[in-house]
């Protein structure tokens, strides 16, 4: 009798197919269609294989691959376990059969990325060819491109910095604009303290308030008229005096000094040395220079 792989090597050949054109197109390593060619069937990593590859190279080559097995049952070794041989060619071995194949031969999965390899080389050349094409297309107004390119990028650096600029003359002239009125203390003595104003922009406001759990009775006379209202503050509810435009002295009387928290145009006022010791005192405040 003719053997199975003398019979598919003749119908391969028949065929005008190379040992690698068969590996491309059943995904069977070459080791193996060789060994099935040749008899071989011990380098197989399983008996299942065997029955299963021989069907898929079969049916490749135009052969009826279950009438081959069928033939050469003899001669192909038995399987022990359940094996499914579908007729598209697939196989799918049982679990217990795919452990004994890993453990027998360390099975070499790298062999579809390996078979796959000429079609990835394919599409490299074919991406490599595009480009050529592109810049040979381009080639005559490349130079033109590249200096529009580079006129663009210098416009627009340019104005990224006319802009960071601009921003940043925006951000000094926001700082002096947002300059707090500089308030000094003058003397301090009895009960009394004096205070000198600078950097007050005006029209302000004077704002007085109380620490968290205290209160304080306040009184406030701007250029020397008495201010409404006047009485009792705290956290919650805070006393705030309007400074019009003529505003030169401030005059602030304090009940409770330790509770008292005192804000001309948002700075705070910095106390008395003896706040802690005289509950009661006056506070009188010279603006300096109007802005």
């Amino acid at each position: 009798m003719v053997q199975i792989g003398e019979i598919l090597k003749s119908a391969r050949l028949s065929k005008g197919y190379t040992l690698d054109d068969l590996q491309q197109m059943t995904k069977i390593q070459k080791r193996y269609l060789i060994a099935i060619e040749e008899g071989d069937y011990e380098i197989m990593p399983g008996n299942f294989y065997v029955r299963a590859f021989i069907k898929q190279y079969a049916d490749t080559v135009g052969l009826d691959g279950d009438r081959l097995l069928g033939d050469h049952a003899s001669v192909i070794p038995e399987i022990h376990g359940g094996v499914q041989v579908e007729d598209s060619g697939s196989f799918s071995p049982t679990r217990s059969e795919t452990k004994r194949a890993s453990k027998k031969t360390n099975f070499n999965y790298g062999g579809s990325v390996q078979s796959q390899l000429p079609t990835l080389l394919l599409a490299v050349a074919v991406i490599a060819i595009v480009l050529v094409i592109w810049k040979a297309t381009l080639s005559d107004d490349g130079e033109q491109i590249q200096t529009e390119v580079a006129s663009n990028i210098s416009q627009t650096t340019l104005a990224s910095q006319e802009t960071v600029s601009s921003n940043t003359e925006q951000t000094d002239s926001a700082v002096v604009a947002e300059q707090t009125a500089q308030v000094t203390l003058v003397s301090s003595a009895d009960g009394y303290a004096e205070y000198d104003i600078t950097s007050l922009s005006l029209p302000s406001e004077l704002k007085i308030s109380a620490v968290a759990g205290g209160s304080s009775w306040i009184s406030v006379s701007v250029n020397g008229i008495v201010q409404e209202p006047s009485g009792i503050v705290d956290s919650e509810n805070p006393l705030t005096v309007a400074l019009p435009l003529n505003t030169s002295e401030i005059e602030v009387v304090v009940g409770v000094m330790p509770a008292t928290i005192i804000e001309l145009d948002g700075a705070v006022v910095a106390m008395p040395a003896d706040y802690q010791e005289i509950q009661t005192q006056t506070l009188s405040f010279t603006v300096k220079s109007v802005e």
